[in-house]
């Protein structure tokens, strides 16, 4: 029982982490409107992080919705 509790906590924390990176990738990228032409290399990589970290969140969702129905 402890050790069941134990791994929805875990990972109920790690997928709340994982949104709310998203979330903060996903609303501070429509504030960087305008960059300099130096970053723009960087506006490739803040992407692919945003599209990793949403399909963390949405396969930590996945697995939690599964733990808790079982």
């Amino acid at each position: 029982m402890t050790n069941w509790f134990l791994e929805t906590i875990g990972l109920l924390v790690t997928t709340v982490g994982a949104l709310i990176a998203f979330l903060h990738l996903h609303r501070t990228s429509r504030e960087m409107a305008v960059i300099p032409a130096e970053c723009a290399p960087l506006v490739k990589d803040r992407r692919m992080l945003m599209i990793t970290m949403g399909l963390m969140a949405g396969w930590f969702i996945i697995q939690y919705v599964g733990l808790l129905i079982t």
